[in-house]
């Protein structure tokens, strides 16, 4: 479980990395890419389709959080939750191999 953790946390650093490297690639194609404009460009229904889940199925009140997410630069919206894994995997990797 560790090792999925530590992978997922480096693969989300690294699309972090070529999420704010894209627009210099792409050169001044968008100042950043939002992970809604992406997830747009992947497949536009499924968006669609996930706001209406939200909406019908959960709550109406749980979409606007939910957008504003959707509104974060690539680079923030996966860098948080990656450095985060990346980080408590550290911190677990000290705690069990720290000496007694």
């Amino acid at each position: 479980m560790r090792k999925l953790g530590c992978g997922l946390g480096l693969v989300l650093l690294a699309l972090a990395v070529a999420g704010a490297l894209a627009p210099i690639v792409m050169q001044g194609a968008h100042p950043a890419i939002s992970i809604g404009w992406l997830w747009f460009q992947i497949d536009g229904n499924s968006l669609v389709g996930f706001q209406a889940l939200i909406e019908k199925r959960v709550s109406p009140a749980l979409w606007t959080p939910i957008q504003t997410v959707l509104t974060w630069p690539v680079w923030l919206a996966l860098g948080i939750p990656g450095l985060v894994l990346g980080l408590c995997c550290l911190a677990l990797r000290r705690r069990l191999f720290a000496p007694l």
